[in-house]
């Protein structure tokens, strides 16, 4: 099996102010492909950065090198952020644009929250 990593620059900006940038930071991956939404969310969860708002990510590319640890499933991880400061929505707006996949949401005080539909 061939094993992927992404390679990308980033910055993280924290909504309780200040910012955290990358260039050349490489991450394991389950395939060969992952949106930028999705690898914003990788890389939040995979840090563990709380206060995570806007992620920009630039210069991605995905190259075949062995994974130095195992890849995280991006099986549910949101594929799409939404900041409620720039589009203040009701509850069932956002679940709404959740009913495909979830999404991440950036409340106006800075949390953030994934929101999912429960599939039974």
């Amino acid at each position: 099996m061939i094993a992927h990593r992404v390679e990308f620059d980033f910055v993280v900006y924290f909504t309780n102010g200040g910012s955290m940038s990358a260039q050349g930071f490489r991450l394991d991956i389950p395939g060969s492909d992952i949106s930028d939404h999705e690898l914003a969310a990788y890389l939040i969860q995979d840090m563990r950065l709380l206060m995570a708002g806007r992620v920009d990510i630039a210069n991605k590319r995905i190259i075949e090198e062995p994974h130095k640890r195992a890849a995280i499933s991006t099986d549910g991880l949101p594929q799409a952020t939404i900041e409620l400061t720039d589009e203040p929505l009701s509850a069932s707006d956002l679940i709404s644009k959740a009913s495909n996949h979830p999404i991440r949401v950036v409340a106006q005080n800075g949390e953030s929250y994934k929101v999912s539909r429960l599939v039974v």
